[in-house]
């Protein structure tokens, strides 16, 4: 359904800013800036209805992507059964033009002009899985002890090394073991949560099933792919997790090898990356694969860029087989995916 009326929000910690136009009158945008809490979503509601006799199936939110920020709006809006559109900010960005100042409210007016001009192109928002969403946090919180645990770790060591009766140091190592007691606790968390939902826990079983692909491997991916719901193919997760060449040609000055692009999910990418290290050790035909292009004197990344490719195809295959992942029949699996 074509809409008439597009409300534009600038998230930011404590407030958010809106703007709204109409299609008739594209000139006059009204603005107003309200507290990111429940209270504000309510009086955003009010304040629209008081601005508008468009019923409400004509509306369109839109926003940023902004993560935590968004979370309260966005969770108020979908249970209104309202239209709300969340866009990657740099998508944003780069289709506003050239741009010499910068505030909230001209932020929330360029995202309308942006939410009219692409709207056939929207994608109404949808709540995350509950269990995701709980799998996501405790993902979160495990890397935040993984920082935690190497931040003690690397500086008790150095003092241990200059001071040998170093008080801080036994401190330091009871820290380490209770936050390794936590992560496992999360780990068994992870697994529970996991096993409230039979689809999650087919898909994980299948995807864990490949060699080199653990626990956190797997849970990250059910969650960057919402269960495999979120891509079509194996190569739309590749380019999403920067792992896809592409050239640069232009004329006959640009003409560059295929590159992977910078604009990447990071931390799927390190964790492919550990995963296809840890085939290399324990999968014989991707060992015999690295071995037979590092004798051929292909470059270490590019080795590993292919690596992390060919288990993206087989999680990508064996989830649309629902058949667990057996050596012998790699080749089946990975043409069809």
């Amino acid at each position: 359904m074509e809409k008439s009326l597009f409300i534009v929000i600038d998230f930011s910690k404590k407030t958010f800013d809106v703007s709204v136009i109409h299609q008739t009158n594209l000139q006059e945008v009204d603005y107003r800036q309200f507290e990111n809490s429940k209270e504000g979503c309510i009086s955003l509601i009010k304040w629209i209805k008081s601005l508008t006799a468009y019923p409400r199936e004509q509306w369109l939110f839109c926003g940023e992507h902004t993560g935590l920020y968004s979370i309260c709006l966005s969770e108020h809006l979908v249970k209104q059964g309202l239209s709300l559109w969340l866009e990657n900010p740099l998508q944003i960005k780069h289709s506003s033009g050239i741009k010499r100042d910068k505030t909230d409210k001209v932020d929330s007016r360029e995202i309308a002009f942006y939410a009219y001009r692409f709207q056939d192109r929207s994608r109404v928002y949808q709540l995350p899985d509950k269990t995701l969403k709980s799998l996501e946090l405790l993902l979160s919180y495990r890397e935040r002890l993984l920082v935690n645990k190497h931040s003690l770790l690397v500086s008790s060591t150095e003092l241990r090394q200059v001071i040998q009766r170093n008080p801080t140091y036994d401190q330091s190592k009871k820290d380490i073991d209770r936050i390794n007691k936590e992560i496992k606790e999360i780990e068994s968390r992870m697994l529970e949560e996991i096993g409230k939902d039979a689809d999650l826990q087919e898909n994980y079983d299948l995807v864990s099933s490949i060699k080199g692909v653990a626990l956190i491997n797997t849970v990250a991916i059910l969650i960057a792919t919402q269960n495999f719901t979120r891509f079509d193919n194996s190569r739309q997760f590749a380019c999403y997790s920067g792992m896809a060449p592409f050239g640069r040609q232009s004329g006959t000055s640009v003409n560059s090898k295929p590159r992977v692009s910078s604009l990447a999910n990071k931390k799927i990418k390190v964790l492919l990356t550990q995963a296809a290290r840890c085939a290399i050790n324990y999968d014989p035909n991707i060992r015999q694969y690295y071995e037979r292009k590092r004798s051929e004197g292909k470059d270490n990344w590019l080795i590993i860029n292919n690596i992390r490719n060919k288990m993206i195809h087989r999680i990508f295959a064996i989830v649309k087989n629902k058949q667990l992942y057996q050596v012998e029949y790699r080749n089946h699996l990975e043409k069809v995916a």
